[in-house]
């Protein structure tokens, strides 16, 4: 699967976005800030949606080209789990060490649950707030893995149709069962992900258009924001720069470096980054300052784990995943 530059600079943007809120909005909200409100990140908090959209595009792309169902599986759980594991527990280690009596450690018990990455849907405590997008993410993978399975993931505009009058239903009538499982909050920026996918590479005509409006205004009904209707805006507008190829000025190194580490600047960046905050702020007197030194030093961090862990261990993996396939279609010749 051809990994697309700009695509990590939507990635970037996005985590940017994200990183920003926590350090602004969240950690007012949190602990306090002593700088005017006027200069926190409220739109940051969207942020997700548009790696939402980005997971619509890839997950979707990565089922056109002929894939096992096995291999899809597997390259799934070898994208989250070995990074994801590795976050946890830096971050339960940094909570258990640092002391802060408002970030208090959990239980080994509930680092076990988080091993898991579905813990927030049984109430389990996530030991970073960030992992609840998790789950969604997860749900999106077990349905469009369902749909492949059933050869019904071609018909993207019946799927269109269906999902988002399920989400229209649930938000005015709130529907009884399946909800949570179907996607019901988040489903319209993964299919808006899979439509700009059709439209990306010429799959697409003036429907796939219609639907993606549809998913817009889903989104304003679900999510009715002044606010949020900005950010959405500007989310599928880069979206549809990205689909034309009118997103190169936007392709500079600091996005495209931030979209190579998205992953575990994400998992990593709030609680830990909330804890720099704090400890600087015993000795620096500039707010601002703590969280630039933060931001500086989260990024450093996720690029080790990237550089030196993630990518290490995904080319084992899949190498490992590779060969034991070759080796038994070898003998079942």
């Amino acid at each position: 699967m051809p990994r697309l530059k700009e695509l990590d600079v939507l990635r970037g943007i996005a985590a940017l976005n994200v990183v920003l809120f926590h350090y602004t909005t969240k950690f007012r909200l949190n602990f306090g800030h002593h700088y005017s409100s006027s200069y926190d990140w409220d739109y940051g908090q969207y942020g997700v949606e548009l790696f939402f959209m980005i997971s619509g595009f890839v997950i979707f792309m990565s089922l056109q080209t002929g894939t096992t169902l096995e291999s899809f599986a597997f390259k799934r759980f070898s994208r989250l789990y070995p990074t994801y594991w590795i976050c946890v527990l830096i971050t339960f280690v940094v909570i258990a060490l640092a002391g802060d009596p408002l970030l208090e450690p959990q239980s080994f018990s509930i680092l076990l649950w988080n091993m898991t990455m579905v813990q927030g849907a049984f109430n389990i405590p996530n030991i970073d707030g960030v992992y609840w997008s998790l789950i969604p993410e997860l749900l999106f993978y077990l349905m469009l893995g369902s749909l492949y399975l059933l050869k019904v993931l071609p018909y993207t505009r019946a799927l269109a149709v269906v999902w988002l009058s399920l989400m229209t239903l649930n938000t005015f009538y709130g529907l009884p069962l399946g909800a949570y499982i179907l996607n019901l909050q988040y489903g319209m920026f993964f299919m808006a992900g899979i439509l700009f996918y059709k439209l990306k590479f010429g799959q697409g005509d003036w429907r796939e258009h219609l639907l993606i409006g549809a998913c817009f205004l889903t989104a304003m009904v679900v999510y009715p924001s002044v606010h949020f209707f900005y950010v959405c805006l500007v989310s599928f507008l880069l979206f549809y720069l990205f689909v034309y190829n009118r997103i190169t000025f936007l392709s500079w190194k600091p996005f495209l470096f931030l979209g190579y580490i998205s992953y575990p600047l994400y998992l990593l960046h709030q609680n830990i980054g909330f804890i720099l905050i704090r400890k600087l702020g015993l000795y620096l007197s500039s707010e601002v300052v703590a969280i630039l030194i933060t931001i500086i030093s989260m990024i450093l961090l996720a690029w080790i784990v990237t550089r030196f862990i993630e990518k290490p261990v995904l080319h084992f993996l899949r190498n490992l995943h590779f060969n034991r396939s070759r080796i038994s279609g070898y003998f079942l010749k």
